[in-house]
Formats: C-alpha cells, structure tokens, sequence
C-alpha cells in the first residue's frame, strides 16, 4: 500500500502540533506500509523512517506585503501539493488539519478528480467549529470564517472515505458539521518516550532562559506551552495567576502575540512569583522546561486532542487543563484536574488545591506518565490507522464502478480518463 500523508499547515507555524503528530504517526505507519509525506511546513522531526516530498508554498500577490498581518494571511496559504498527487502512483491520501482550509479542500478536490480515495483526520476540527465562540469576530469576518474554513472542511469530510477521530469526543464534532459518522475510525495521537534527561545541558539551557533551577521547598514551576494565539486561553491563564498570593514560577514558551498583555502580567507578581515569557523554544529547550515543571497548565478554549498534553504527561507532569475536546480522554482524574473553559476562577481553585500540595504533585504526576506511556502510543495508533486504510481503500473500492488501479491501467493504455465522482 502506498500512502501520501498531506499536512496542511501555514508555513509560519513550524512548531504545530498537528504537524508533529502527523509526522510522528506517518514515521509509525512506515513499518505497514509505504509512507510518503508532504508538507506545507519545515520538517517536524528527523529523522524519520519515511520518504518526504519537497512542497512549496506561496500567497496570492495582494497578501505577500509585510503590512498584511499574518493572521489574515493564514487562510489564504496555498502549495503544489495537489500537483504531487500526479508525481506517483498512491493508493491513498491521508489529509492532516484543516487550516488553510481552502487548501485542504483544493488536495481533496484532486483527490476526486484521479479517483484517489482519501482519509481526514480532525486535527484542528474543534477549532473549526467552534471558532465563531472563540475568536471576536465582527460581521465580516464571522463571513470569511463560514465560507473559507467551516463550508471547505464540511465538503472535504463529506467526500473522505473514512474519518480518523482522534477522540470519541470528535463524532459530535462531525455531526455539528452535518456529517455521517458511519465512517468514523478513532486513531488518536501517541506520544514517544521522553529521552534521558542530561542535566548539565539541561541547566545551562534553562539558565540561559532566566529559568531558576529546582531547590527543596522551593515555589513550585508552572509551565504553559502553546502558540499564543487568543484560542488557548493564554489570557485567562495570566488573569488566574495574577489571582495568586502564593510563591510560583510560571513559564510562557511560545511565540508572542501582540494582543497579549505580558507587560502588565509581569508587573501584576508579587514577591517569590516570577513569569518568564521565553519566546519560541528549540526542541531541547521545550524538553529541559517539560523536566524542569511539576505542573502543565493548559486553559485552552477549543483543542481538539493537544499532543502537548500527552507530552507533560509523559514527563511525568500534572495536569491542569480545559474540559474541551478530547482532553478530558487524554487526562482522568487520577492524572490530572480539569476545569471549565474561559474561567479564571476555576482555574485559580486549581492551582491551590496544587501549590500547597507537592505530594499530590507527585501523585498525579506519576499516575500521567503511567497512563500516557500505556494508553497513548505512536504503534497503537498506527495500527489503528492502518486498519483505517485497509477499510477505506475496501470501502472506495466497492462503491465506485471502477478501481483505481483499473482506471490507471485504462489511462496508460491513452483511452479517455473515466472520471469518477
């Protein structure tokens, strides 16, 4: 069987997470079958077992000026990928997250213009759907976002031989988006083994972050890691630790965002409270913080299934996160507490029942790294995917009039491409 695993994501966020997920399963699906990935992003890990396919990307000309802003640039991102679908002879595409949404549907609608069957996984479906709640759009804008993100990812899921759920939660998600669910396979995301921890690297990268090192009956270390973009809650999370009068240490990584208000967030600490907002963070840098925490913080307003979390969890973090999406399928309540999406005083009854609390720490600490470690796996879920293929190519197979190796064979024989719908 061979494969092309499409990530559709805007070239500025090279540290996505759903690229890093789509990589990583991509990389556990080439021990079944043959594996090609194309991506509208740099590389999300290496090295990796499978083939990777040069993809480039452009903008129409009216947005490549520095004085549109890169968020309205987003939507509007396109690449050749549904060109490469004519470079080989794939059995099967696999369309990783939603956004440019109008460029996942133009892969799709390729897809169907060569017969080739493909599968959608819901990275990112959360925040399609529930985008219009989140982000404060005006008129015009809640427009744009119905016809260039919602109505293309409803006509993409329409088409897909199946629909790879990374969560249970995600079946609601689709038929908020009008969808059949028959065809649903849940392939959630894995999480790989942290590496040993090298101390000596470990603490010249975290002094050099301005991060103070880890002392008995020291404040405890919070750590927050996302794109400071306004659907993960950043706000909220600064609005509950001002809140605080409790001794902490609160990481930030992430890239920053102009609507933040870091400034007055750092004047708000008290003594013993310090913020450091760190900016983008190298992969070595992300792994010496995630060992450096006792505790991940999370309030995002609408996340899918955040390989992040996964991530804390299997460095032996606690959890504290949002009661959205598939987190709460990710996280129980042995391993973490959750809380109500965009309320700070939830969030701050959280944070106490912790900060006083260090053996409680430990506990859910090592009862998440268990159950990460357990339940949440780069091989599992590439046999759930690919069992998910094997149903899909059957699938297509049988409800079209004709193969697609049997179209091919007719292509090269020069008769008329018989199109299929």
């Amino acid at each position: 069987m061979k494969v092309l695993a499409t990530i559709v994501v805007p070239p500025h966020l090279s540290v996505s997470g759903a690229a890093r997920a789509a990589e990583s399963l991509s990389d556990a699906l080439s021990e079944h079958c043959d594996m090609a990935v194309a991506s509208m992003t740099g590389p999300a890990m290496a090295p990796a077992r499978f083939r990777r396919l040069a993809v480039e990307t452009s903008l129409p000309l009216v947005l490549r000026g520095q004085h549109v802003p890169t968020r309205h640039r987003t939507l509007f991102y396109r690449s050749d990928m549904a060109a490469l679908l004519r470079s080989e002879r794939f059995d099967l595409v696999h369309i990783h997250n939603p956004m440019p949404a109008l460029e996942m549907r133009r892969i799709a609608r390729a897809c169907r213009k060569l017969g080739l069957p493909y599968v959608v996984s819901t990275h990112g479906f959360n925040e399609v759907v529930n985008g219009l709640k989140v982000y404060a759009f005006n008129a015009v804008q809640r427009a744009v976002w119905r016809n260039a993100v919602v109505e293309p990812v409803r006509q993409v899921v329409a088409h897909a031989a199946r629909v790879f759920a990374l969560s249970p939660h995600d079946v609601d998600l689709l038929r908020l988006l009008g969808q059949r669910t028959d065809n649903v396979t849940i392939v959630g995301n894995g999480v790989s083994n942290p590496e040993p921890a090298n101390e000596r690297r470990d603490g010249d990268l975290l002094a050099t972050l301005g991060v103070t090192p880890r002392s008995e009956g020291g404040a405890p270390t919070f750590l927050f890691l996302a794109n400071h973009t306004p659907n993960k809650g950043l706000p909220v999370l600064l609005e509950a630790f001002a809140r605080l009068t409790e001794p902490y240490q609160l990481i930030l990584g992430g890239e920053r965002r102009e609507a933040v208000a870091y400034a007055k967030a750092l004047s708000a600490c008290r003594p013993g409270q310090r913020i450091l907002v760190t900016g983008r963070l190298s992969d070595a840098e992300t792994q010496a913080c995630f060992r450096r925490a006792d505790v991940f913080v999370f309030p995002t307003l609408a996340d899918t299934f955040p390989l992040v979390v996964l991530e804390a969890m299997s460095h032996g973090l606690a959890v504290v996160a949002s009661r959205v999406g598939g987190i709460p399928h990710q996280i129980d309540a042995d391993s973490g507490v959750l809380v109500e999406p965009g309320d700070p005083d939830a969030l701050v009854q959280a944070l106490l029942s912790l900060v006083h609390d260090r053996r409680r720490i430990e506990r859910l600490g090592s009862a998440a790294r268990a159950r990460a470690r357990s339940q949440f796996n780069w091989p599992n879920a590439a046999l759930a995917a690919f069992e998910g293929y094997e149903r899909a190519l059957t699938e297509a197979g049988s409800a079209r009039p004709a193969s697609v190796a049997s179209r091919r064979l007719v292509e090269d024989a020069g008769a008329n491409v018989i199109r299929l719908r």
